[in-house]
């Protein structure tokens, strides 16, 4: 009966705010429901996979015909790096890569034919890092639980479902941004372009590399999404674990905050973008094939260049 109960309560205490972060982020930017269910198995199975890797770094796996032993990076890097604090922060950047990877690629792999915008992407990987941070809550609930009296299980509880469940929500936001820009590259490039904003940058690796523009920037919107997200969720995990102080004032607290408020400011922002809910994976299909795309962005570039010329030709007032 006890064993129950315990599961019970842990999954109640899990679930609700899990339900609570899906309509705020939803009722943004709607999804099918059935989307919204495989993407947040998805995220779980994530969470899954990396718990079973971390379960096995002490011991060797069986396989029938041989053994192995799975690589415990942990142990490789404090051994190779002798600051104790770089290694730290090394040990949580490998964390962050795992994480943040393979809630990436479960996302991708689910939901990559049914992207329609920006907005798509980013909502799919947002839902992704609730199903991860839901089952891990889940997992840790329960670890804790007997540990802790009813008001220190209750302060943890708290901790897990709003800060930790944002900084995973947050970090898989930032890469769903930056993929949907790479997945929608030659759309939005074509955007960007028509509004005058150019890539200099871009410009030169063509001419260099002989790639096209879409391209390059693709694998530059997938490497800036990567790293920022996982040196990100890096960042957080080194600055609760070393407990600095600036003035005083334990660092992880303002940091915290930050990734809490900004985090959800940040998110809120993105999906509000107008930009981001152009349905550009109509671009190409029969709906709009890419060279109705080209010609429709080419006459308002010529709509836009005639009202500038017209304002230019009238006739200044006298001053």
């Amino acid at each position: 009966m006890g064993f129950q109960f315990k599961h019970i309560i842990v999954f109640l205490v899990a679930v609700a705010p899990a339900a609570v972060w899906l309509y705020m982020f939803l009722k943004k930017h709607a999804l099918s429901k059935w989307v919204v269910l495989f993407t947040f198995l998805g995220g779980m199975a994530a969470a899954k996979v990396i718990l079973i890797y971390q379960g096995y770094w002490d011991e060797t796996v069986n396989l029938v015909f041989f053994k192995v032993s799975l690589v415990d990076f942990r142990s490789n890097i404090e051994s190779m790096i002798v600051n104790a604090m770089v290694a730290t922060f090394a040990v949580f950047l490998g964390v962050g890569v795992m994480e943040e990877f393979v809630k990436f690629w479960i996302m991708k792999f689910i939901n990559i034919h049914f992207f329609k915008s920006i907005n798509d992407v980013i909502t799919c990987a947002i839902i992704a890092g609730l199903g991860f941070a839901f089952y891990e809550n889940i997992i840790y609930f329960l670890n804790q639980w007997g540990n802790l009296s009813a008001g220190g299980f209750f302060a943890f509880a708290v901790f897990r479902v709003t800060i930790v469940t944002m900084v995973h929500v947050l970090c898989s936001g930032i890469l769903g941004y930056y993929y949907g820009m790479a997945f929608f590259a030659s759309p939005m490039l074509k955007i960007q372009w028509m509004k005058q904003n150019r890539h200099p940058i871009l410009e030169f690796l063509r001419r260099t590399v002989h790639l096209k523009r879409s391209i390059i920037y693709h694998d530059e919107m997938m490497v800036i999404g990567l790293v920022l997200s996982m040196v990100m969720h890096a960042i957080y995990d080194f600055v609760l674990s070393v407990g600095l102080k600036v003035f005083g004032i334990p660092l992880h607290i303002p940091i915290m905050l930050l990734y809490f408020f900004g985090g959800f400011w940040f998110l809120s922002r993105l999906l509000q973008e107008r930009d981001h809910n152009l349905k550009l994976g109509l671009v190409g299909t029969d709906v709009m094939p890419k060279s109705d795309f080209v010609k429709l962005l080419n006459e308002v570039q010529e709509l836009k260049e005639k009202m500038r010329t017209e304002q230019t030709d009238q006739p200044q007032p006298n001053a």
